[in-house]
């Protein structure tokens, strides 16, 4: 009865521009949590990894039982109740038994489950629920499932005698990670959390902008009040790694960047150089990494802070300044620069730049860049990895050449990219000039910005 009463309570939030207040929120995405009901189909051992394929129940859809397939693996030598990975795929993936075999010999028990339904390139799913198809994931229908799915996954370790369930992770890869972002930011169980790729603000800036773009104001207001990451990136709850490509075409750099900027968990963030859509091993080292970090209490990921930058007066370069907090566990930090602004992030290049000079006592970075670089304008971040194969990244930044009404030039460093085509306040100019009341306009003419006070 109590499901059917939330049913109908979905129904009307879909059908009308309800107000998405934190009552209505919670209800349309509730979840039970006490227990889940699951089999095992079949069980094996595969080189000392004892490896069970498990059905266990989520959501009903359209009436009917809902079954969400997965691998359940762990290492037979443990003695002790282990931590644990739930490893969701992406939009067109499956679970995949080589992963979670191969990240359990780390010492994980894991868990990888096919997302309910099949749909676009899915045919080999063994879950059953709503399709993951695209027309059907911007409706919201399919994600609350998915993230029903991921909650239910999360009781079914909690019920398991080789699990320890206070230190439970998770990682999504692409709409996975948007799924991460969902569940971590409403699952309190979660004690770590990966998120590769997927951002909140998805209409802003992602590969689906066509269907987004052909919304009506009251369906794209739907989306944002109850579907988009955005409404719980202020509630997650473990800490979160944030990693990304520079190139990505699928979530956008600023929408990922500005998603990152809003989480107030413990957190971290790494952006990879002129990498696409594509998760590569050496990425899968260093989240291996972060749940060594939160849930084994094992290494360390560095925070990097970037000072403002400012002209040298002996050389005329831009010095741009990188503080660490433990310089002795660093294993190499690198600056990133491309030419251009903040668009056509997929078809960047960028380049690598190292450190003209490394403080170790006051744990400082010095990067130098060649004025004649910036024509009119150079994106950059800074970027390390740390002995313990922990990586980490600045946020990307803008410099960008100025020019006064007095035909004063200087170069100005804008805030973290959040948005397309434009830069957002505060933005530091190099010579000391208060900016708060100019904006800054492109001309093409002169191939710079032009600095112009701010209307009132």
């Amino acid at each position: 009865m109590k499901f059917n009463l939330l049913l109908c309570f979905i129904a009307l939030s879909f059908g009308s521009a309800l107000a998405a207040t934190p009552e209505a929120l919670s209800a349309l995405w509730a979840v039970p949590t006490s227990e889940v009901k699951a089999f095992t189909h079949k069980s094996y051992i595969l080189k000392n990894l004892k490896i069970e394929e498990v059905y266990y129940q989520s959501r009903p859809y359209n009436g009917k039982p809902v079954t969400i397939f997965g691998y359940f693996c762990y290492p037979l030598n443990s003695r002790k109740p282990l931590p644990a990975i739930l490893i969701v795929h992406g939009g067109g993936g499956t679970a995949s038994r080589q992963r979670a075999s191969r990240w359990s010999k780390y010492g994980y028990a894991t868990f990888a489950i096919d997302l309910p339904g099949k749909g676009e390139r899915r045919r080999s799913s063994r879950s059953t629920g709503p399709n993951m198809d695209v027309s059907v994931l911007l409706s919201g229908n399919y994600l609350i499932h998915a993230v029903a799915a991921t909650r239910n996954a999360i009781t079914y370790l909690t019920q398991r005698r080789e699990v320890d369930p206070k230190r439970i992770g998770m990682i999504g890869l692409s709409w996975g990670g948007v799924i991460t972002l969902l569940t971590n930011g409403q699952d309190s169980r979660l004690k770590a959390a990966v998120d590769v790729f997927g951002a909140g603000y998805i209409p802003e800036g992602c590969t689906w902008q066509d269907y987004f773009n052909s919304f009506s104001e009251e369906k794209l207001n739907r989306w944002y009040s109850f579907l988009d990451p955005k409404n719980f990136l202020l509630t997650q709850h473990a800490p979160i790694l944030f990693v990304t490509g520079t190139n990505d075409h699928c979530y956008y750099l600023p929408t990922f960047q500005k998603s990152y900027e809003e989480v107030t968990a413990p957190k971290s963030f790494w952006l990879i150089p002129n990498l696409r859509h594509r998760f590569m091993p050496y990425a899968e080292a260093t989240c291996l990494a972060w749940f060594e970090k939160m849930l084994k209490g094992r290494g360390g990921f560095e925070v990097l802070t970037v000072l403002p930058p400012y002209l040298s007066s002996k050389s005329g370069e831009i010095i741009i300044v990188a503080k660490a907090q433990a310089l002795d566990e660093l294993a190499k930090v690198n600056l990133f620069y491309t030419p251009g602004g903040p668009q056509q992030w997929t078809h960047k290049t960028w380049k690598a730049l190292s450190p003209i000079y490394k403080d170790y006592q006051k744990g400082l970075f010095y990067f130098s860049i060649p004025p004649q670089k910036i024509n009119p304008e150079i994106l950059f971040f800074i970027s390390g990895q740390d002995i313990f194969r922990g990586c980490f990244s600045s946020l990307v930044q803008s410099l960008f050449k100025v020019k006064f009404k007095d035909n004063q030039t200087t170069y100005a460093a804008s805030a973290p990219i959040r948005t397309l085509y434009r830069h957002e306040p505060p933005v530091t100019l190099l010579d000391g000039i208060d900016s708060r009341k100019m904006i800054f306009i492109l001309s093409k003419k002169d191939n710079l910005y032009k600095a112009v006070p701010h209307p009132q």
